[in-house]
């Protein structure tokens, strides 16, 4: 890695989480704002660290004490990643987006994550990342994208955020293609029982009984396997139920973001994106293997409410809302 001057664009990340419903391609969030007042220092990270090295720096910091709820103040960045048409036919694949869809809306988070868990086992990050929850996330489409595009990546900490189950914060991405901003990402995440500052975290909010089955899933064991082949979140609770009992789950459990990714192309429409949002809230772990279904409702011609629900259609996995503009 190497330092390099602060040149980045300031970029607004879109409609906040919890809010009503918007335009796709919206400004204004309320979780944007970094939570350290100095400005961060930009770090290049030319090659990102396998997963396992990843994954071992992770484990090494479970002694890590708690310290003062500060997040630093520093960015990463990714200076010049290609969209690889075999890497996101792959995601595709496991997220069940066709070729119609083409650029898959929550493949870019996957460009962006291997930041995420460098942020997170950083030395001057406040606490140990094992055990550390993803609540919430956020993304947005602002310009059409292509295969062979050459993208800049970005991550860096936003806010403090109040939870009743201990500290939450924010995680921002960034993206940008010849130096406009193409896409953004939020992501929530939660260290239990921490005492909490900053704002409190909104929740969103809609009529459930409007929403109507569309699908019923079968997940098989290996999911969680397969979505991290294509990922790189190789986190042990979505592998076997061996490695998820050990941080206390019966079973295996599927990503989140998988089954953001697998309910985005469940909605849809058979084109590709001009631009797009998609908000979701990660409710009750999803078990594998098992079986979920997608229950929808139309707020207008280009937006959705869903939830990924079990499979009698009760308990929610997850809560969210997708908006587009088709090319």
């Amino acid at each position: 890695m190497r330092s390099e001057p602060d040149w980045s664009i300031a970029v607004s990340s879109g409609q906040p989480f919890g809010s009503g419903p918007g335009h796709a391609g919206g400004n204004g969030s309320q979780h944007g704002e970094p939570s350290a007042t100095r400005r961060p220092k930009t770090v290049v990270v030319e090659r990102v660290p396998a997963p396992a090295v990843l994954y071992a720096r992770a484990l090494a910091g479970l002694m890590r004490r708690h310290r003062v709820n500060v997040l630093p103040a520093l960015r990463l960045v990714r200076p010049a990643v290609t969209l690889d048409p075999l890497a996101m036919e792959r995601y595709a694949r496991v997220c069940g987006f066709i070729p119609e869809h083409g650029v898959p809306l929550t493949f870019i988070h996957v460009l962006a994550f291997p930041l995420h868990l460098m942020l997170l086992t950083d030395p001057a990050f406040p606490w140990s990342a094992p055990g550390i929850v993803h609540l919430a996330n956020r993304v947005h489409l602002r310009k059409p994208l292509a295969e062979g595009d050459v993208l800049r990546v970005e991550a860096e900490f936003g806010a403090l955020l109040r939870h009743e189950k201990g500290q939450a914060f924010v995680l921002n991405s960034r993206v940008y293609r010849r130096g406009e901003a193409v896409w953004d990402g939020e992501s929530v995440y939660l260290k239990r029982g921490i005492a909490a500052t900053g704002d409190p975290l909104d929740s969103m909010a809609f009529e459930r009984d409007a929403l109507a089955r569309l699908a019923r899933w079968q997940l098989p064991r290996q999911l969680g396997r397969d979505y991290a082949s294509v990922s790189g979140d190789y986190n042990p609770i979505h592998l076997t139920a061996l490695s998820a009992k050990v941080f206390g789950f019966p079973r295996a459990i599927a990503h989140g973001m998988w089954t953001l990714g697998r309910a985005c192309a469940a909605l849809q429409p058979p084109k590709p994106l001009a631009s797009a949002s998609a908000s979701a809230e990660f409710k009750l772990p999803l078990a594998l293997p098992g079986e979920a279904s997608l229950w929808s409702a139309a707020t207008s011609l280009v937006e959705r409410e869903f939830e990924v629900r079990d499979a009698a259609g009760e308990k929610p996995h997850l809560r969210g809302r997708f908006q587009w503009v088709l090319r």
